[in-house]
């Protein structure tokens, strides 16, 4: 069933529910859709409506006063089906040696291994539509030493939650959905250590609000607003909730995103390649996980006078005429190349060389100083806004400077062409650049709420558990360990199932 909490009659919800799941997202979706074929009665509550509302989206709004990030209402969505809306559809699970500990980076691993999420594989590409594992295998390439492997993203078309999920959400008689419906109080037990219901809002500023009560609770509304909300929720405990360690928000990670080295080619490609290191050259050289993404430049096709002439004809007619033939199929001249002029001033130069850049997504080292803390301006619901500090590492500079250098001998050794480290690199300290000059980020939020076996390091257990507390859950990429450099959405997508499989699980125990 679905309803909406601007108009909607609130009386049902004197049943109380098996699962209360907050989040209309990646995370909550798969996680409600779970729980609900094995019987249980799920309210799942979405902050948002069907589409992007300035009203909706502002809560999102804060502050950074660390490293220059984007602006933090625009790295998010916050209407039903989350930023699965914005999602480019990058897929790759986490490798087995991202769940290991490193003892030059302390606090690294996770409670669980990659076999624990191993079994979700199957129906997390079902969810996400992408091919099977087998299809996108590790490429075979020559080199000298070894250093790096050669791998594949698997790409979803990609998936949009809300567009996939929302009819089979709105028939189901185990699932009543809630659009507009926003956190606003969290009551606990004396102890701090059962939540005792969720009390939500409407946008409508007279709204008193109403409670869902449940067995269990799971937050699953984004790396930066699971932690917002855990501290902001502090009208019985000053620390917020979760929180006794002072560990709610802190390593916060994204994977950083830069361009690291220019490269002359020895012949031109077209193909980007990605690469990351192999275990034996991880250790050896201290560093965390990377992909390094080779980059080719486009350099039009040399043509002639007769191709010119075509493009000359073809392109001087009226744009509306040629935008026409383009939407009935038909092939046009590629205008860009220019037409005559512009063939006689460029005949016989010399084509240039084949170019590329090498880029780098990597994982962050763990920071404790790097973290989403609560701003001093509040929302319209009176909650203090996020105010994120991004910090990087001398261990950050160390990776991205090591897989430069590293491919750098590889391609000289391969005759492949000859690299050079961008001076920001380079320099001493490094100079990072900035959302202006570079893409800085992937907008992967995680680690806010990590998992952790010692209540003492994290924030939840290896069941996304709260640590101190019986019947509240936190999904989604906040609860990473440590975040690896595949993009998130795949692995929290495992994660989201298996936390459904152990709610199942203690339902029925």
């Amino acid at each position: 069933m679905r309803f909406d909490a601007k108009a909607a009659d609130r009386g049902g919800f004197e049943e109380v529910y098996d699962v209360c799941v907050i989040g209309g997202g990646p995370a909550g979706i798969t996680a409600a859709r779970v729980l609900a074929r094995s019987g249980a009665r799920i309210a799942l509550m979405e902050a948002g409506g069907l589409e992007i509302e300035v009203e909706s989206q502002d809560p999102y709004v804060g502050e950074n006063v660390g490293l220059d990030y984007f602006p933090l209402d625009t790295s998010r969505l916050r209407f039903f089906g989350g930023t699965s809306n914005h999602w480019a559809g990058w897929c790759r699970a986490l490798e087995p040696v991202d769940f290991v500990p490193k003892r030059y980076n302390p606090l690294s691993g996770w409670p669980i291994t990659k076999l624990d999420l191993d079994p979700y594989r199957a129906e997390a590409d079902q969810i996400l539509d992408v091919p099977n594992e087998s299809e996108a295998p590790n490429l075979p390439f020559a080199q000298k030493e070894y250093r790096f492997h050669r791998f594949q993203f698997r790409w979803s078309p990609p998936t949009r939650f809300a567009e996939k999920y929302l009819d089979e959400l709105t028939a189901s008689d185990r699932i009543d959905l809630w659009l507009n419906a926003n956190l606003v109080a969290m009551p606990m037990d004396e102890a701090g250590t059962k939540v005792l219901g969720a009390t939500f809002r409407s946008y409508a500023p007279d709204d008193p609000g109403f409670t869902v009560k449940a067995r269990y609770y799971v937050l699953a509304t984004g790396g930066i607003e699971n932690a917002r909300l855990l501290l902001a929720l502090d009208q019985q405990f000053p620390e917020g909730i979760g929180n006794r360690a002072d560990m709610v928000g802190r390593f916060f990670c994204d994977h950083p995103h830069f361009v690291i080295s220019d490269v002359v080619l020895r012949a031109p490609s077209q193909e980007r390649e990605y690469f990351m290191p192999t275990e034996e050259f991880l250790y050896e050289n201290e560093i965390l996980n990377f992909g390094l993404r080779l980059e080719p430049e486009y350099y039009p096709p040399e043509t002639g006078l007769t191709d010119a002439l075509i493009r000359g004809a073809g392109c001087g007619r009226d744009f509306g005429e040629r935008l026409a033939e383009k939407v009935l199929g038909r092939e046009l001249a590629n205008c860009d190349l220019g037409g005559v002029g512009a063939w006689w001033e460029t005949r016989g130069a010399p084509r240039p060389e084949p170019l590329a850049i090498t880029r780098i997504a990597f994982e962050q080292a763990l920071n404790p100083d790097s973290r989403v803390r609560l701003g001093t301006e509040r929302d319209a619901f009176g909650l203090r806004r996020p105010m994120l500090d991004w910090h990087m590492s001398e261990r950050d500079i160390h990776t991205m400077r090591t897989a430069a250098m590293a491919y750098g001998a590889h391609i000289a050794e391969q005759d492949i062409g000859r690299l050079k480290l961008r001076d920001w690199l380079t320099a001493e300290p490094a100079e990072i650049p900035g959302t202006d000059k570079d893409e800085v980020g992937g907008k992967h939020h995680m680690g806010t709420t990590r998992m952790s076996a010692d209540p003492r390091d994290g924030v939840v257990d290896a069941d996304c558990r709260v640590h101190g507390t019986d019947n509240l859950y936190v999904g989604g990429s906040s609860v990473f360990s440590t975040p690896g450099h595949s993009n998130p959405t795949y692995t929290l997508t495992q994660l989201a199932l298996r936390l459904g499989d152990h709610l199942t699980g203690r339902l029925s125990a």
